[in-house]
């Protein structure tokens, strides 16, 4: 058989697919293959010869064209993966039969022009969410929360590793003698605690492999061809946090990094990386802290906003998009208005008590609502901030707004190699990774997760006012049926304090959930709303708590 006329299908979730195999460009299609919804299936196929330029969209381009039942069609581009090889990645998202074909931009190449065949789509499986509901993130119709791409609620529950992938975080190995892969470790035990996101942004040393010397993410001008082995080590990264049920939510760059690189640079970048991973569950932020005030700001603002514009238009499943900011003081809110900008990404910034949360009312309350997510503040370990700073501050963001919540550690951020790699140390005393790794905050964001997921969260809004007299509980309700009021710690609760905005007798259920344990004990048998409101039960201690109150139905 001539290898040009190759064309193997795999199932990168693990999915096994038959190899197909074409004699001649004019024969008859290959059989049809079976795949699942929401799974990515692998299409590769091999060239007549090799091209000069394989990464440059500019000179050579694969396109396969997809068309599903109901008229479903997309586009999706290949990608170059190594001599003569090419690759096209694709989620089915509708059940039934697809067809495809593939086009090329030299016409007279039969291995990668003229391609046909057709897929089978059986409903999803597995208990994967990404695999059972899609991993391609979409806004909700009301505008407050991310969903899966079949429409359920999705929670979002980050980690931030900033330097990752990198040598500073290796797929294999580590700079403890301990653990065989770094990368996997961070992946299983977020997993475990339920994380579903991890912000990164390609920050460090990118040499993973024999033949990186000089590559640079940025230059993308001057990737050479033995520089494809950078992007299947991403590859790697990428899967095993699919595999988990993790999405990395990737950017390219941070601060002022971007300003000699071209708009039309970044474009090569992005479209490279869309087609490579478009297909598969991966958010993108695009630049980390994108309008700090320094340097040409005005500039780098503004080829952002065009990139983020092109992002959208070249995702063929546009999928969620946002853009990291500067903290909320210095942020100008340049991309809200955005058509491309889909939800609203803050920084908290890391002063110890975190914005107020007015602030977040604030952007929750803005005419053209657009979901809200508090993606950077106080950092675990930071200026020796402990865990219940991080929960103080992860529950009000919450409470007063956001779907959601990014954790971040002292040491693991920036990943610190060993107790002597003080890098980053302004913020104060860094620790090991492995170390970073094991804050009781970041294993307390499981249980926040938890107290969410007790109620329907996605229907809760937030309920300013709603305790009289004024204090410092939060609240968040879905209508009078249920009802989550968060206890900050060490705040005084006055005297015949009572929630507002119930109907008088309406009969509640209450339980007291810890967040520090996840452990809920019952606040009483039975609550009972009177004309002036629900007089609030008295807390177990000083300590931070939420009250989770549901209506009770009548008899």
């Amino acid at each position: 058989m001539n290898r040009r006329h190759l064309l193997i299908i795999t199932a990168a979730t693990g999915l096994a697919l038959p190899v197909v195999a074409f004699a001649e460009p004019s024969e008859t299609p290959p059989a049809p293959v079976t795949a699942r919804q929401w799974q990515v299936v692998e299409l590769t196929l091999a060239a007549q010869r090799e091209y000069d330029h394989p990464f440059d969209f500019e000179s050579v381009r694969l396109v396969v064209t997809f068309e599903g039942p109901g008229a479903e069609q997309l586009e999706v581009p290949g990608f170059w993966d190594g001599k003569q090889t090419w690759k096209v990645r694709f989620t089915p998202t509708k059940q039934g039969t697809w067809k495809y074909v593939t086009a090329f931009s030299v016409q007279d190449d039969p291995g990668l022009h003229g391609r046909r065949g057709t897929i089978h789509v059986l409903p999803p499986d597995g208990e994967n969410p990404l695999f059972r509901h899609g991993g391609l993130l979409k806004v909700s119709p009301n505008g407050r929360h991310l969903t899966y791409t079949d429409g359920t609620p999705f929670f979002w529950l980050g980690d931030t590793w900033w330097f990752c992938p990198s040598t500073l975080v290796p797929f294999e190995g580590s700079s403890n003698p301990a653990c065989s892969s770094m990368f996997r470790k961070l992946i299983d035990l977020r997993a475990k605690q339920r994380f579903t996101v991890v912000q990164m942004c390609f920050l460090g040393p990118p040499r993973f492999a024999p033949g990186l010397e000089g590559f640079s993410v940025l230059k993308p001008d001057s990737w050479q061809p033995q520089h494809v082995v950078y992007w299947q080590e991403v590859d790697r990264y990428i899967r095993y946090a699919n595999q988990q049920g993790i999405i990395p939510v990737v950017g390219m760059a941070f601060h002022r990094s971007t300003d000699a690189v071209s708009l039309d640079a970044l474009k090569k970048l992005w479209a490279y990386f869309l087609a490579r991973y478009g297909a598969m569950p991966v958010g993108v932020l695009i630049q980390g802290e994108y309008n700090l005030k320094q340097g040409p700001v005005g500039e780098r603002v503004e080829k952002v906003l065009r990139l983020g514009q092109f992002i959208k238009e070249c995702d063929p499943y546009k999928r969620a998009l946002t853009v990291h900011p500067w903290y909320y003081g210095g942020d100008q809110r340049q991309a809200w208005d955005q058509p491309w900008y889909d939800f609203i990404m803050v920084q908290g910034g890391h002063s110890r008590e975190g914005p107020p949360p007015k602030f977040y009312l604030e952007v929750y309350n803005r005419k053209q609502s657009k979901p809200l997510l508090e993606g950077e503040c106080t950092y675990e370990g930071i200026y020796g901030y402990d865990a219940a700073v991080v929960r103080r501050n992860a529950y009000k963001a919450i409470q007063s707004g956001s779907f959601g919540y990014t954790y971040g550690s002292h040491g693991l951020w920036y990943p610190n190699q060993t107790a002597e790699d003080q890098k980053f140390d302004k913020w104060g005393k860094p620790i090991p990774w492995w170390q970073a790794l094991q804050r009781p905050g970041g294993a307390q964001m499981e249980h926040l997760r938890a107290c969410y997921e007790s109620v329907d969260w996605w229907k809760l809004a937030p309920r300013p006012g709603a305790i009289v007299p004024a204090c410092s509980i939060l609240t968040k309700a879905e209508g009078d049926n249920t009802f989550l009021l968060y206890f900050v710690a060490d705040s005084e609760v006055p005297p015949g304090g009572r929630m507002t905005g119930v109907k008088g007798g309406a009969a509640y259920v209450g339980q007291w959930f810890d967040p520090r344990t996840g452990r809920v004990r019952p606040a009483s048998a039975r609550l009972v709303a009177e004309a002036n409101g629900l007089v609030l039960p008295e807390r177990p201690d000083a300590q931070d708590w939420m009250l989770v109150l549901k209506r009770q139905t009548e008899p």
